[in-house]
């Protein structure tokens, strides 16, 4: 049976970007728990679980169940929530943002190939005029590759690898979304 991928928005991502969020979710696979189980384990106030476990609530990736007649409040995850913690989400989800960074660098990449071969024109410029101003015929010399030349070839091969891992992360993110769009 093939588990299900779930895509995690921007707010997910907030909310999880606290590591005692993480850990509740950790704890939380194992099976419900009260605020008082979970702050216990995880060496945090009571008050202070409950609010982490009221914005992962908020997002629906936790669930609170009252038993009418009992004290205690437990707390469960949602599929929602369980599906993050799969390793198959987790594994997208590192895909998506090795892609996105890749995409970044490439285009980083780039920009700094630009300006670096703006430099390079701008030394020659001035080596024109300056022997254009010492009066002396300009000499036919051999093609020499300049350190910039070299570094401004290797940030344009390093753009181009960055992109393309980019895009193909992407593209396979894109793929896997749909797929899972069209098994619901």
């Amino acid at each position: 049976m093939e588990e299900t991928v779930t895509i995690i928005d921007r707010n997910i991502l907030k909310v999880l970007s606290g590591e005692t969020r993480m850990d509740i979710l950790k704890e939380l696979s194992k099976g419900s728990r009260t605020p008082s189980d979970l702050g216990k384990v995880l060496g945090k106030m009571d008050s202070t679980i409950v609010e982490h476990l009221e914005a992962l609530m908020k997002v629906g990736l936790v669930k609170k169940i009252e038993q009418p007649g009992k004290k205690w409040v437990f707390y469960t995850l949602t599929e929602k929530g369980e599906a993050i913690l799969s390793k198959k989400s987790r594994n997208l989800v590192i895909i998506l943002s090795i892609s996105v960074i890749s995409f970044i660098g490439g285009l980083v990449s780039f920009i700094l190939a630009a300006q670096q071969r703006t430099l390079m024109e701008f030394d020659k410029n001035q080596g024109r005029i300056q022997e254009s101003a010492l009066g002396a015929p300009a000499l036919e010399t051999t093609q020499i590759v300049s350190p910039l030349q070299t570094q401004q070839h290797f940030l344009l091969y390093l753009g181009i690898l960055l992109l393309a891992v980019g895009i193909l992360g992407l593209v396979f993110y894109l793929i896997k979304n749909h797929k899972r769009g069209l098994e619901k």
